[in-house]
């Protein structure tokens, strides 16, 4: 890499932030904040040019100076969005999916089970959700469509939230994630430039700023997966079996990796495959662990929810939307109504099922990190491009997997 490339990158990236963006939430303009974000700037630039100069500590330096400008960029948007929503309206420059999840949260406190209630007389009532240029009921107000780990998880901010700022928003476990990706890929990746550089892309990724800021759940998911997968190629297998396992039930997205974990856990353990047995026990309880309570609570809601909603295959499912096949369709006359059944899942399993068989292929031809990630991406974007939606985050999403998949090879390489 051409030295100093990561931090010219990460200027670029963040540079339109705090000027699209509040960066603090007071009344008019905090001109020392911005003075500061200018500072970091410059020293971005600065040790782009000359860090070569600082030699052994030009890497922890660059890196101090990195964090910083993140700070000051990417957390304080965050930090302001969160408090200025508080003082405005519960709707305010967020994502239906937050509003959904605190109701939820509410719902559980009050001994109601989230998957069964409806979501009317809740601030997801308020939020402003249209079809085909027309607004219309959100179907989101029948269903709660996320797995229990992403349900649950918040808890865990909730009850320091509430005493320390008064308040929470949902959006805090997702800057839980966000440092910890941070972190992560700091510790994972060999060279500290290319960490640097995979980070900025990932978070500062121009498509995918405003679905962060605004709490959508890519993120949450993504971390768990991370985390995983770094515990698989350090041979923590059973913290790694368990996080996994977290991941599964953190967004149904992550599902579809699931064929490259198995065969990943798999490639580690064939000449011991009690071990492998073992591991795959411990993945299924923590998620058995997480999904029994609800289950047995009410188990057609919770299937309802969960899988149904988005298939299509319930009363006021997830509509055919976004940029995939479904519209396609749509456009060509073949689906008359966005609410319509169609078998998307025949389409699914006809492209998908090769897809997946060529990319476990890849992978056992030289197990790798990357190779993982490169799998479940081409997955993924069969499986979204031919269901019922495949909207703007999906593709931001995807973006990020194969930056990861992307970044991670030349690691690899660089380590060789």
């Amino acid at each position: 890499m051409v030295p100093g490339f990561d931090l010219i990158v990460t200027v670029l990236l963040a540079l339109p932030l705090p000027l699209k963006y509040k960066i603090f939430p007071m009344e008019g303009t905090p001109y020392l904040l911005f003075a500061l974000y200018f500072l970091l700037m410059l020293g971005m630039v600065l040790l782009s040019l000359f860090s070569h100069r600082l030699k052994k500590i030009g890497d922890r330096v660059k890196t101090i100076v990195f964090l910083s400008l993140l700070a000051v960029t990417l957390f304080t948007v965050m930090y302001t969005a969160i408090v200025d929503r508080k003082t405005t309206s519960d709707f305010y420059s967020v994502h239906d999916i937050i509003l959904q999840q605190e109701a939820a949260m509410r719902y559980v406190l009050e001994g109601k089970n989230p998957y069964k209630e409806t979501y009317f007389g809740t601030p997801l009532e308020k939020w402003h959700y249209a079809e085909d240029g027309k607004e219309v009921i959100n179907p989101a107000l029948y269903h709660f469509v996320m797995p229990p780990w992403y349900l649950l998880f918040p808890f865990s901010i909730y009850i320091f939230s509430i005493p320390l700022f008064g308040f929470f928003d949902g959006r805090l476990a997702l800057v839980f994630c966000i440092v910890g990706i941070i972190v992560l890929l700091l510790k994972w990746f060999k060279s500290q430039e290319f960490a640097r550089l995979t980070i900025a892309m990932v978070l500062l990724l121009p498509s995918g700023v405003d679905y962060l800021i605004e709490g959508r759940s890519d993120i949450f998911a993504l971390f768990w997966f991370l985390l995983s997968i770094f515990l698989l190629e350090k041979k923590k297998f059973f913290l790694s079996a368990v996080i996994y396992g977290l991941s599964l039930m953190s967004k149904q997205t992550i599902w579809f990796s699931a064929p490259f974990y198995l065969v990943a856990l798999w490639y580690e353990h064939k000449h011991s495959l009690r071990r492998f047995y073992w591991y795959i026990f411990v993945l299924c309880l923590t998620c058995l662990v997480l999904v029994t309570p609800f289950f047995l609570w009410d188990a057609g809601a919770f299937i309802n929810s969960v899988i149904l909603y988005v298939s299509g295959g319930t009363a006021n499912g997830y509509p055919i939307s976004g940029y995939g096949f479904g519209m396609v369709l749509r456009q060509f006359g073949f689906i008359q109504e966005s609410h319509a059944y169609f078998p998307f899942v025949l389409l699914q399993l006809a492209i998908g099922v090769p897809v997946i068989a060529g990319g476990v292929w890849y992978y056992l031809r030289k197990p790798s990190v990357w190779r993982l990630f490169f799998g479940y991406a081409m997955t993924l974007a069969v499986v979204w491009y031919f269901s019922r939606y495949f909207n703007n985050s999906h593709v931001v999403f995807l973006a990020q997997l194969f930056i990861l998949s992307f970044m991670k090879k030349n690691d690899e390489q660089s380590k060789a």
